[in-house]
């Protein structure tokens, strides 16, 4: 080998030691830092009061979730808090209004859970005083919200939880009504899915995270297909950064996309939530494995709701699930990132 040309030494040097080689022993190794995952375990919709008010009432706040525990184990837990926290306020006029004592967040809290979505048509069931309620009793028990706060900044804040030194940012949007429920400039409530301030609202937050996380409440109840509304809001928060889309509302599993090569799960259904309707008895948990990179792989652990007490999934349920969520190809063409558990 020839003497170095002298300007290409100086580039070399210059460059730094990472693209320099010793030339009398070849290529130097590169030094990488070693790949960091982080798991975060997703479900769908949470009730704490009705039937599983009444199980921790009678059994304790560990009762309702104890067939499924392990199944929960993660370094981030998340779900969709279905109802205020409350004693308090003044009951909106509704078909449906739920509200659960305080003490309940203890069965979420035992269990693992550290951030919830709160951006859904159930949390202001007891107007502003029971949602002002619900904020304070969420803080009072070291559980992150997105989705609500005391004003629109304040809703559609970035909540970040850093595990294994990996930033995991969360946002939360609702589409749903009624619109009084909605958080304005100076007033109290609901991040609205406004797509006309929804994507600068998530390339800003892309900005202060390794990975985003989108929370969505729409959709139609019990319908098997995502809507027009879904599927829009959807491509727009992958379009403006986000990792991974998590949907809730519709109480019935929906079929998981991959658009951009990012993972958008319509619908986890209902959780810890009883519902009269069969087709909400089968659910998921996701399992989710987070990179620097985003989503490498999610395995859905297969659930029925049995009630308000979630246990794993028989076969036959097992395979209406996989139907459900198989209904775009992706578990079938995608077996090596998305799978069903055995």
């Amino acid at each position: 080998m020839g003497p170095l040309n002298p300007s290409l030494l100086a580039v070399l040097l210059l460059a730094g030691p990472a693209l320099c080689q010793d030339i009398s022993t070849g290529p130097a190794v590169a030094q990488s830092t070693p790949a960091v995952t982080v798991t975060l375990t997703a479900v769908g919709d949470i009730r704490l009061d009705g039937p599983v008010g009444a199980i921790i009432s009678q059994e304790g706040p560990e009762a309702p979730l104890t067939a499924t525990r392990e199944r929960l184990q993660a370094d981030i837990v998340f779900g969709n808090l279905e109802c205020p926290v409350t004693q308090s306020g003044t009951k909106l006029s509704k078909k449906w209004n739920f509200r659960a004592p305080p003490r309940n967040l203890a069965a979420l809290k035992s269990a693992g859970f550290n951030i919830l979505n709160i951006a859904n048509n159930h949390v202001m069931d007891y107007g502003r005083k029971g949602f002002m309620d619900t904020l304070a009793a969420l803080e009072e028990a070291g559980l992150q919200y997105i989705g609500g706060g005391k004003d629109r900044a304040d809703a559609e804040q970035l909540r970040v939880i850093e595990a294994r030194g990996l930033r995991v940012g969360f946002l939360g949007f609702t589409s749903t009504f009624p619109e009084s429920a909605w958080a304005g400039a100076h007033r109290p409530g609901v991040a609205y899915s406004d797509f006309s301030r929804a994507g600068g609202v998530i390339r800003d937050a892309r900005s202060h995270c390794d990975v985003l996380v989108v929370s969505f409440h729409g959709g139609t109840e019990l319908a098997e297909e995502p809507n027009e509304i879904q599927r829009g809001f959807a491509h727009l928060a992958i379009n403006s950064g986000a990792d991974l889309f998590l949907g809730h509302h519709p109480h019935v599993i929906q079929p998981i996309e991959v658009y951009q090569g990012k993972p958008i799960i319509y619908s986890l259904g209902n959780f810890l939530f009883s519902s009269p309707s069969a087709a909400t008895f089968v659910t998921a948990v996701a399992q989710v494995k987070l990179t620097t990179n985003g989503v490498s792989g999610i395995e859905f652990l297969p659930v029925e709701t049995n009630w308000g007490r979630p246990i794993p999934a028989r076969a036959a349920a097992r395979q209406e699930l996989k139907k459900s969520l198989d209904r775009y190809g992706v578990l079938s063409t995608l077996p090596e990132r998305f799978k069903l558990a055995e």
